[in-house]
């Protein structure tokens, strides 16, 4: 009896925990963004960790983004499944991914280039994608994209044929093509398999704000991904993206704390001695 009542304190402390790590991991990454202000792109040092904002413009050619299919200069999304055991059902991210083309940002005193991003994540066919997500969009090991929006763009029920765009991204992650369950017989909601897809972009010609490392050669500067920390792009402000991760960096140490506190607390009553 008191071995299954331990679940829910112990399923306490394993939630808070990953809530404790995933604020943590943003708290640095805000402090790496305290810790500067944009630089005007006339005067970037020859080499060091900038913020950089202006307008983005691709060096060649704009991506395609490979849910919406609209031009852009940076895009990233998520696929989601929905994985129904029994009788119950969840949302399980099986893909995420950033691709960006190279591009430059511009701003009244210059213009600087930036490295492409060509990222992808994918799970298991009964796994989901790991690692510490975005506040709004996605984090894949050294790169992360957020968006002012990053919403769920369509969605596929199992057997449905995908069009061009998406059977391409199924084929880039070497997703399986579902075909749904026999529970989906007698399903009245979302059926098993369903998927939902989620993107964010930068569009050429988009304000966008970049943080990394500058270093220069006889080309001229780059930005590049930072030594330690994340290469960021978005298309919100500096100011405005700052206080976003701060905020959820915040929510996500004190809930993370609370439920491992509530956890411990709970598991330590129920295995006193009475």
């Amino acid at each position: 009896m008191v071995s299954d009542l331990l679940t829910v304190p112990v399923v306490l402390v394993a939630l808070g925990a990953a809530s404790v790590y995933t604020g943590w991991k943003r708290r640095r990454v805000h402090a790496r963004m305290a810790a500067l202000e944009p630089t005007p792109i006339g005067s970037l040092p020859a080499d060091g960790r900038v913020e950089v904002e202006g307008t983005a413009t691709p060096v060649d050619d704009p991506i395609t983004a490979p849910v919406s299919g609209r031009e852009a200069v940076v895009a990233a999304w998520t696929v989601e499944e929905w994985d129904e055991r029994g009788d119950r059902g969840r949302w399980r991210e099986v893909a995420r991914g950033i691709e960006s083309a190279p591009f430059r940002v511009d701003d009244d005193t210059g213009s600087v280039a930036c490295e492409p991003i060509s990222k992808r994540e994918t799970a298991g066919k009964w796994t989901r994608t790991t690692g510490v997500t975005a506040t709004e969009g996605v984090r894949i090991d050294d790169a992360l994209a957020e968006f002012a929006s990053f919403a769920v763009e369509t969605e596929l029920p199992p057997d449905a044929d995908p069009p061009p765009g998406i059977r391409r991204l199924h084929a880039d992650h070497g997703l399986y093509e579902d075909t749904g369950s026999v529970t989906n017989v007698v399903d009245v909601g979302t059926e098993h398999g369903h998927r939902r897809y989620t993107e964010g972009t930068v569009d050429v010609g988009e304000s966008v704000y970049v943080l990394g490392r500058v270093e220069s050669d006889g080309n001229g500067p780059t930005v590049t991904t930072p030594r330690e920390g994340p290469f960021v792009v978005s298309d919100r402000a500096e100011a405005a993206l700052e206080a976003s991760i701060e905020g959820t960096a915040r929510r996500r140490l004190v809930g993370g704390a609370v439920a491992t506190v509530l956890g411990l607390a709970g598991a330590g009553y129920l295995l006193a001695p009475f």
